[in-house]
């Protein structure tokens, strides 16, 4: 079990990209040599796995434009969200970072075969390990907006959408397909709903603020 790391208060993680692929220089003669680690970290204008938990089960949609103001200039590439397993960064020129044509985030991270962390994850995504591609950042004030459907069994699904990023912090290859912190998209529900006095449909937010509260023991 991967051990998620405690977030600063109103950063979120997701598991919304694609997974990395080896891209490989050509060699004469010889058998290609790694050159890069590359994959898509932010995929915008679909929706996402189911997210969330008992009592407070959410989709989320990153808007196209949602990222055309963000800064991401200070932006680390690493494993599992793990900064001690770091790949590359921004300010060094080891991760590069461009919007793709749905807007959102690819990286790019040159391959080091000196780097003994470098040469582990490359093994890890040659096995097929490597299950997709995360993200951490923080949504800008008012920057998300909430609505809710019905499900076939009768319960509450909330739809995101992320029209406003601040932040970038990290990118990064992962394991698990867990990567999803519902703490801070919780409380952007219950700030949504306080600044639109017409409710959602659904529990308000003191009885989902206990039932988030229950099943986290």
């Amino acid at each position: 079990m991967i051990k998620l790391p405690q977030l600063p208060e109103g950063r979120e993680m997701r598991l919304l990209g694609t997974a990395p692929t080896i891209e490989y220089r050509a060699a004469d003669g010889a058998a290609q040599e790694p050159e890069a680690f590359v994959g898509q970290a932010i995929v915008c204008g679909v929706r996402s796995e189911v997210l969330g938990g008992p009592g407070f089960r959410f989709v989320e949609i990153i808007d196209p434009h949602a990222l055309d103001e963000a800064d991401y200039s200070n932006v680390e590439g690493v494993f599992n969200h793990n900064s001690d397993v770091l790949l590359g960064h921004t300010r060094s020129g080891t991760l590069v970072l461009t919007r793709t044509s749905d807007g959102g985030l690819s990286y790019r991270i040159p391959y080091d075969p000196l780097d003994p962390d470098h040469v582990r994850v490359m093994r890890k995504i040659v096995r097929g390990d490597v299950v997709g591609s995360s993200f951490m950042f923080i949504t800008a004030s008012g920057g998300s907006e909430w609505d809710n459907e019905q499900t076939p069994d009768g319960g509450d699904l909330y739809v995101r959408t992320v029209s406003k990023i601040a932040t970038v912090y990290d990118v990064c290859p992962v394991t698990s397909p867990a990567y999803s912190d519902a703490t801070a998209a919780s409380r952007s529900l219950t700030s949504f709903q306080q600044e639109h006095p017409k409710p959602l449909a659904g529990p308000c937010p003191d009885m989902l603020a206990r039932e988030m509260e229950l099943a986290s023991f």
